[in-house]
């Protein structure tokens, strides 16, 4: 793949940890580093994870952030200049589109961004989340807008026992993918950057892997097909129809795209 100036999106503080960190760490300085939400649905306090007692809502926001960006300077990113967390509340990305795509586009036209890496679009044979479709929806609206190229992070596949079984691309996908395997100092170093997420300790051992893989695929933001989703309860919203009628509404509207 060839080296250019790259925004990695993710929804969550740990999504571009977890698909694109040693990507990263071989090429720095090309890096921009983009999460979305502030990674914190609503919960009662105080908790204790990892060890860590967080007194509010506020409080676990902050620790996740403070996480990530710990683990972006492992990687070499100057966090400074090249991190931006976009303060989306967890699970309302869907009534934030305009905002998300303002976001995605400031990033793309101030850094001269050449490439967007993001979450897979959602598909029909496999559950969608909520956040990570969103996210990907609006990089398609950004990607085609500018002429960008976009490359998707591959779907995590689980067995029943929520362990990682594979990475995968849908069978109906038409991509073209591209394969990054690690060496052993950099297996170590993953290893290591899993482990600064003190507060998302289940990712260790559920994302542990010794290679990253990215797939570019040619879609339509428009063509959204009907999916499930990850933590889809009979209370859960937003649910699958949400987010459809969301980015439908979004999408029939005669929207400018604001770039500040």
């Amino acid at each position: 793949m060839e080296n250019k100036k790259t925004i990695y999106i993710g929804a969550h503080a740990d999504d571009v940890i977890i698909n694109a960190s040693i990507t990263i760490h071989r090429n720095p300085g090309s890096a921009y580093i983009l999460t979305m939400t502030d990674g914190v649905p609503s919960d009662t306090y105080p908790k204790v994870l990892g060890g860590i007692t967080l007194d509010n809502h506020e409080t676990y926001i902050q620790q996740r952030l403070r996480e990530d960006k710990t683990a972006m300077e492992v990687l070499g990113v100057n966090v400074g200049e090249r991190y931006t967390n976009g303060k989306i509340p967890d699970g309302q990305a869907y009534q934030n589109l305009e905002q998300i795509v303002s976001i995605i586009a400031t990033i793309v036209k101030r850094e001269k961004i050449q490439r967007i890496m993001t979450h897979s679009f959602p598909g029909e044979s496999h559950p969608a989340h909520p956040d990570h479709e969103i996210v990907s929806v609006c990089s398609y609206i950004i990607g085609r807008e500018y002429g960008i190229e976009i490359w998707e992070y591959p779907r995590f596949k689980t067995n029943n026992t929520n362990k990682q079984t594979e990475k995968i691309f849908l069978e109906e996908d038409k991509i073209e993918t591209v394969r990054f395997d690690f060496t052993r100092d950099e297996i170590t170093l993953r290893d290591e950057l899993m482990r600064i997420y003190v507060t998302q300790v289940f990712i260790i051992k559920k994302y542990r892997t010794t290679f990253e893989m990215f797939g570019r695929v040619v879609r339509n933001p428009r063509n959204i097909p009907d999916t499930s989703h990850f933590y889809c309860g009979a209370d859960y919203k937003p649910g699958p129809q949400d987010i459809k009628k969301a980015i439908t509404d979004f999408l029939s509207r005669d929207n400018t795209i604001q770039v500040y």
